[in-house]
């Protein structure tokens, strides 16, 4: 009889192993549930950023961050439900509720560039994005041997693909807002932005609405 329900546990276990999500209905199941409301402002900006990185590559994460940016210089109700429906549609059925979770919480007091520098460091780029960056590239348009003359007549390589570590190459990719533009303007005078304006994960300028 011992023996017998020592090869019943080892073929339950077996199973569990073999399919993860399958736990045997003869014992009792662990789970560990995480108090969001529960996390001071710090901890919640980082735990969001994190699970970004960690579930979507780098051009959804550049695109949550930019979507933040530009709601921001619209705060309303319309703009709100509008941005909640963008970022679920990026999330994605899989992850959706565990980022979504994260993201209604800190959307309107997380830093975009913060944001941003965080996907720089510990994000990445899936191979259809890299692939079809480089494909555009390839493809020459109307009097591209002229415009880049000066590089023998050939476009250059997108940033992302050529100078990965820049963060100069994730504010391309973001949509028209005001912080793209001041962004931008800090990176082309002083060709970097600030390493403490990068590790502050609140912003600084919200408005009351915030």
């Amino acid at each position: 009889r011992s023996s017998s329900s020592g090869g019943g546990r080892a073929s339950s276990l077996q199973r569990s192993k073999n399919r993860p999500f399958e736990f045997p209905a003869d014992r009792p199941i662990r789970v560990r549930v995480l108090d969001v409301d529960a996390l001071s402002m710090q901890e919640l900006h980082r735990a969001f950023a994190f699970t970004l990185v960690r579930r979507l590559p780098a051009e959804a994460c550049v695109k949550i961050a930019s979507r933040i940016a530009v709601f921001r210089d619209n705060y309303s109700q319309a703009a709100y439900e509008n941005l909640l429906r963008d970022c679920s549609r990026i999330f994605g059925p899989q992850h959706g509720p565990e980022l979504l979770a994260l993201f209604t919480r800190c959307h309107a007091t997380i830093s975009v560039p913060f944001l941003l520098d965080y996907t720089r460091r510990f994000g990445t780029f899936s191979r259809k994005f890299i692939a079809g960056q480089v494909e555009q590239s390839l493809r020459p348009a109307f009097f591209d041997f002229i415009r880049y003359q000066g590089k023998g007549g050939v476009r250059p390589l997108p940033l992302v693909v050529s100078k990965p570590w820049a963060l100069s190459s994730y504010t391309r990719l973001m949509a028209k807002s005001y912080l793209k533009s001041k962004l931008h303007e800090q990176l082309k005078l002083y060709g970097h932005i600030p390493q403490k304006q990068l590790e502050v994960d609140t912003a600084d300028d919200l408005p009351v609405e915030a």
